[in-house]
């Protein structure tokens, strides 16, 4: 009897021993296979690094950077598909800016789209490639929310897309991470594969990782953008800084009866102030000041506008109030809502102490008495232009006239002057405006101009100028 039982125990020992052999051959192959896909991310992974940085080296702000992003992304998971959303300048709405070819949805589309996709395949990418997404929907939205890489299993269980995905996307496993560059949100990354095709715990490890390293290369690539642009604005702003000096007078009108002084310091690169010596006829010249409610390029246009009007009908005009009247109907059609001109118009005569002006809003000029060394304010009723189509503006715009005399100076200004601030927050104010002239008029326009530009630059002690400044001095001879 034990004859025979040791051969039937050898066989079995003999037989479970080779089903472990089997068997650890097999776990070997897996493990092994494992290692080899794992060692083919990391080599894919380091291809992909190494792109990006040239890439992001030799052209930050090509536009091809987000494709190589997608597609290079999802080769290092061995994906199908991806998908990059980057937030819009309003930080409201996540804008698609590559899709792949066959990319699932990520937020819930129109049922109307869905439908239309099971006949038109390509309807539901066309929708997917143009339509914004809301920042809480879908995955998109998840993974905002919670700003950490999110892994759906099977996209049709997802609660906020069960019902709006086509029935051969219902099983696609996604991946998604949020992409965040110096604490700020810039978008979305998502890597989706094919029905049944899981991803690993490794692949989600590394997704993450690649998702980091894209954030990254965004946003230096947004920084170098937006540089790229504020140097470009910068260089288009000198342009029309230059262009806009070009249009101020050079130096002042030779004229018998009258001299002349300006002086215009913008707050930006560009003004909205102006001034200008306009030639009228033989026996008549005239000066006009004017200020834009607003800055930077807007103002700018509205003042060569301004300019332009103005310099056309005072030719062979005596009347100050009716080269106004010209300019608020020229400009009222086309100036913003938020914006008006304010104007002062003067009108010198050759031979005479007559002086005609028309003002449209704009300060009232301070006169100085030579005589008796005192200071007048100019003040005669008119509306700004720019918010009245005509009616209003031409009744209260009017010719007002008055005298000067030998040695009395007529200063006009933007409110620049007036409003300028020192460090602890005061302005400068009408009665030191008013000082200033008295202390300079005997002197004469270009004193004035020169000394009121001094005592302002030690009035603000090297604090910002906030609003653009404007003199004319015109001394009676």
């Amino acid at each position: 009897m034990e004859h025979f039982i040791y051969p039937a125990v050898f066989g079995a020992i003999c037989a479970a021993l080779l089903m472990l052999i089997w068997f650890q051959r097999g776990r070997m192959r897996v493990i092994e296979k494992e290692r080899e896909d794992i060692e083919g991310e990391e080599r894919r992974m380091f291809d992909f690094l190494h792109g990006l940085g040239e890439s992001l080296q030799e052209d930050a702000s090509q536009r091809n950077m987000h494709r190589f992003i997608v597609d290079g992304v999802s080769n290092v998971v061995g994906a199908q598909f991806g998908a990059l959303y980057l937030l819009d300048k309003t930080g409201t709405e996540l804008v698609p800016v590559c899709i792949s070819h066959g990319a699932p949805p990520l937020v819930a589309p129109p049922l109307s789209v869905i439908q239309e996709a099971l006949e038109k395949p390509d309807s539901l990418d066309n929708y997917l490639k143009l339509a914004p997404a809301n920042l809480r929907d879908g995955i998109l939205g998840e993974v905002l929310t919670t700003m950490k890489p999110q892994h759906t299993r099977t996209l049709g269980e997802h609660p906020a897309l069960a019902g709006f995905v086509l029935p051969s996307q219902e099983k696609i496993a996604v991946m998604a991470a949020p992409l965040i560059y110096g604490k700020k949100e810039i978008g979305v990354l998502a890597v989706s594969r094919n029905s049944g095709q899981i991803f690993t715990v490794n692949d989600f490890d590394v997704f993450s990782s690649a998702a980091e390293q894209s954030s990254f290369a965004l946003g230096s690539a947004l920084i170098h953008e937006e540089a790229h642009e504020k140097r470009r604005l910068e260089e288009e702003l000198r342009n029309a800084s230059e262009i806009q000096k070009i249009l101020l007078p050079k130096k002042p009108p030779s004229l018998a009866d009258y001299r002349l002084a300006g002086a215009n310091c913008p707050a930006k690169l560009v003004s909205g102030d102006y001034y200008d010596y306009v030639p009228v006829d033989t026996d008549h010249f005239g000066a006009v000041i004017a200020d834009v409610c607003g800055k930077g390029i807007p103002a700018s246009l509205i003042m060569a506008s301004c300019r332009s009007v103005l310099r056309v009908n005072a030719k062979n005009n005596h009347s100050a109030a009716q080269v106004l009247h010209a300019v608020n109907h020229q400009i009222f059609p086309d100036i913003r809502e938020d914006m008006f001109v304010s104007l002062a118009y003067i009108i010198l005569e050759r031979g005479s102490n007559r002086v005609v002006m028309a003002r449209a809003g704009h300060e009232p000029p301070l006169l100085y008495r030579s005589g008796s060394a005192s200071i007048e304010t100019i003040r005669c009723p008119g509306l700004v232009a720019g918010i009245d189509s005509g009616e209003v503006f031409e009744r209260t715009v009017q010719d007002y006239s008055f005298e000067m005399n030998k040695g009395d100076v007529l200063l006009l200004y933007t409110d620049g002057v007036t409003e300028a601030m020192d460090a602890a927050g005061g302005e400068y104010g009408v009665e030191r405006l008013k000082n200033a002239l008295t202390d300079s008029a005997s002197r004469g326009a270009n004193a004035v101009v020169k000394s009121i530009s001094a005592a302002l630059e030690d009035f603000m002690e090297g604090c910002p100028q906030s609003d653009d400044i404007t003199l004319i001095a015109i001394e009676k001879r």
